[in-house]
């Protein structure tokens, strides 16, 4: 008989506590309209300043039209940059201290092994990259006239 009494007191504990929450949920969904609050402006910039990143990158003005942008330095890399300019500041690391089998400037034993293949050869590797050297020496802005220009210097030399 005490298992009965218990089990029914249980129970009637549990719908109590039940109905109780249930109260409190639609008091609570009553009290509070979200709709109201989140559409409110001065909630949405308190928002968005909470989420807003620690710290900014200032990379400069992104500019309109940036194909044009790079087109344009292109270009004015090509015809600004004589082929000594560009050895100076693109190929010297390597071809001035042999780095990695690069042939150096002035020996004239290394150029004339390659130059054995032509002119064109040694442009297109170059332009192209052979080995461990990266295309355009590394530098992707560079027309391909700035390099053959700086092809010649180098075997000119």
């Amino acid at each position: 008989m005490e298992d009965k009494q218990f089990t029914t007191q249980f129970i009637a504990v549990l719908a109590f506590l039940f109905a109780f929450t249930i109260i409190i949920l639609v008091i609570a969904n009553s009290m509070y309209n979200s709709d109201a609050k989140l559409t409110d402006n001065r909630v949405q910039q308190d928002i968005a300043d909470r989420i807003q990143p620690v710290g900014q990158v200032y990379i400069g003005q992104v500019p309109a039209a940036a194909d044009q942008l790079v087109a344009a330095e292109a270009t004015a890399v090509a015809v600004a940059m004589s082929g000594d300019q560009v050895y100076q500041q693109v190929c010297a690391s390597c071809h001035t201290s042999g780095i990695m089998n690069a042939p150096m400037l002035g020996d004239a034993a290394a150029w004339k092994a390659r130059l054995v293949k032509g002119t064109e050869t040694l442009y297109a590797n170059a332009i192209n990259g052979i080995g461990v050297m990266p295309a355009k020496g590394g530098r992707a802005d560079l027309a391909d006239d700035a390099i053959k220009a700086a092809v010649d210097h180098l075997i000119g030399e």
